[in-house]
């Protein structure tokens, strides 16, 4: 069964005022900043990543992108600007602990016409470039473990001066492994010592044309990937006190049942042939016994055989033990947008 829940994060520019001939002028003739803030305005269960402090924490950066082009010619208006997070929550709403200001520097006008385009990565990468097909790109290393998202907006300023809202999408897919136990009896007690991701893509680069309409829509082709093949999140229990012990879930399609590893952000990428997990389990104190199971090809809840990790999707393994051996479900759903808006927020 396919979950739909939308974790949904809202952000957004708003209105700049200015004075000046070529600028948009407020009512009592006063310029106003483009300010941003953020609030999260649902959460989803645990089927997926749920973390608002991915972007709500104080000193978080998002990295925005500007051009407006008028009669053909093309001017910057933010060139990889540091967007901060400043507050959380944002002190004009003490009473909303999802509120959150944000802040950067110098502050940029709306003109009375032209046609905008924004483009935004977080977190922010001082190196992110736009080459000379308008295209960003941006690298990146699943071995940071980070949530890439980016998004994309048009504005004809000539129509509307209305604040802008950013559509944030993972650019990542999101793999988490659950381990559980098939017997509910004391007697039967499993501890996991070690685990480890073997044979993936590590590095790749995304890619997205800003001088476009519309939010993007995310695919694998966006993404370039090296041909290198690595071991990825290797951990071990150092002394018996540090192993996971493995749960047994009272309902098999519930994550919250079951012992975690992850969530691991991931390159897109097609699954090597040998693409696997390896862990070992310590059986009722017992010398552990490893494991090594295949992903190529899991099936996952819509008996679709799984030969790659998609952008924007999500991926849960859940591994449940027993005497006999061991037991593979795989749950694939799609991650769905980041939705993003703010209020208004003005600096003094």
């Amino acid at each position: 069964m396919k979950l739909w829940h939308i974790i949904s994060l809202w952000i957004a520019s708003a209105v700049l005022i200015s004075c000046g001939k070529d600028h948009f002028v407020d009512t009592d003739g006063t310029p106003m900043p483009i300010s941003f803030s953020a609030g999260v305005s649902a959460t989803s269960k645990a089927i997926k990543p749920d973390d608002p402090t991915v972007l709500l924490t104080v000193g978080n950066e998002v990295s925005i992108f500007g051009t407006r082009i008028d009669a053909g010619l093309p001017e910057t208006v933010f060139s990889n600007r540091d967007l901060k997070c400043d507050a959380v929550p944002n002190p004009s709403t003490p009473s909303d602990p999802l509120s959150s200001s944000w802040s950067y520097s110098p502050v940029e006008y709306w003109k009375d016409n032209g046609d905008y385009y924004f483009s935004a990565v977080y977190p922010f990468n001082q190196d992110i470039v736009i080459d000379n097909t308008y295209k960003l790109n941006v690298s990146y290393q699943a071995g940071n473990n980070t949530d890439m998202m980016v998004a994309r907006a048009y504005r004809d300023a000539s129509l509307s001066k209305d604040p802008v809202n950013l559509t944030f999408k993972h650019t990542t897919a999101a793999v988490r492994f659950l381990f559980g136990k098939s017997s509910a009896s004391d007697a039967d007690q499993y501890q996991l010592t070690s685990f480890r991701l073997e044979n993936f893509i590590p590095s790749g680069s995304f890619s997205m044309l800003t001088q476009v309409s519309g939010n993007p829509t995310i695919n694998s082709s966006d993404w370039t990937v090296s041909n290198t093949y690595i071991t990825l999140f290797p951990w071990t229990a150092d002394t018996p006190s540090d192993r996971k012990t493995i749960t047994h879930p009272t309902s098999v399609n519930d994550p919250a049942g079951y012992t975690p590893m992850g969530w691991y952000y991931m390159v897109p990428q097609t699954l090597s042939t040998n693409a696997s997990v390896r862990f070992s389990v310590s059986y009722n104190g017992g010398t552990p016994v490893e494991t090594v199971l295949n992903l190529y090809g899991a099936t996952d809840q819509t008996s679709e055989s799984g030969t790659s990790w998609a952008p924007n999707q999500v991926y849960n393994y859940f591994i449940t033990l027993n005497q006999s051996g061991v037991d593979l479900t795989v749950r694939a759903i799609p991650w769905d947008e980041v939705k993003v808006t703010t209020d208004d927020f003005n600096f003094e």
